[in-house]
Formats: C-alpha cells, sequence, structure tokens
C-alpha cells in the first residue's frame, strides 16, 4: 500500500512521518537523554518489523516500506537527540536557593 503513485500510498506514508514526529516528542518526555533516544528509536522500529512480520507471515520486502522506515528512523532519532539536548543544555539556575536576610 505504501507507494507515491497512489493517494491512498501518500497518505501511509505521511501517517509514518507524523509518527515518527510524535514518537520524537515522545522520546523528550520519557527518555530525556540525547545519547539514547537512537537506541530507543532502532528498538522501537525493530519491534515494529517483528510485529509485521509476523502479522503478515512473511519479511517484509517492499523497498518502499524500507526506504519509508529508515526515513522515519532518521527523523525520529535526530528530532528527538536534538530536543532532548535542547533541554540537557538549559544552564543551571546557581541563584534558585531563597534569601535569607543575615
Amino acid at each position: 500500500i505504501l507507494g507515491f503513485s497512489t493517494p491512498p500510498g501518500r497518505l501511509s506514508m505521511m501517517a509514518f512521518i507524523l509518527n515518527a514526529l510524535t514518537c520524537a516528542l515522545a522520546l523528550l518526555y520519557f527518555i530525556r537523554r540525547g545519547k539514547q533516544c537512537l537506541d530507543f528509536t532502532v528498538t522501537v522500529h525493530f519491534f515494529h518489523l517483528l510485529g509485521c512480520w509476523i502479522y503478515n507471515s512473511r519479511f517484509p520486502s517492499a523497498l518502499t516500506w524500507w526506504l519509508v522506515h529508515i526515513v522515519c528512523t532518521a527523523l525520529m532519532a535526530a528530532i528527538g537527540e536534538y530536543l532532548c539536548m535542547r533541554i540537557e543544555l538549559r544552564e543551571i539556575p546557581l541563584n534558585s536557593a531563597p534569601k535569607s536576610n543575615v
């Protein structure tokens, strides 16, 4: 069903890309470590591959399927790592303790 020539194929690909973007936000919320984003992204896509393999009773062989998933893996990892690194690189406030009059 994934293909550039048909509207359902393009819609499915856009759904995969939007899913990658929302999963990148989930990496920010759940993982919060830039170094672990690639690991979790590859793990999620590997489990998706296994699920597709079991559901269809055959290994995915369509080139468009692999291209879409490689692009989605790269998007999810890169955007997730970028968002996590922005949180990690924030300045640590040094004056956060309440001031006392001594």
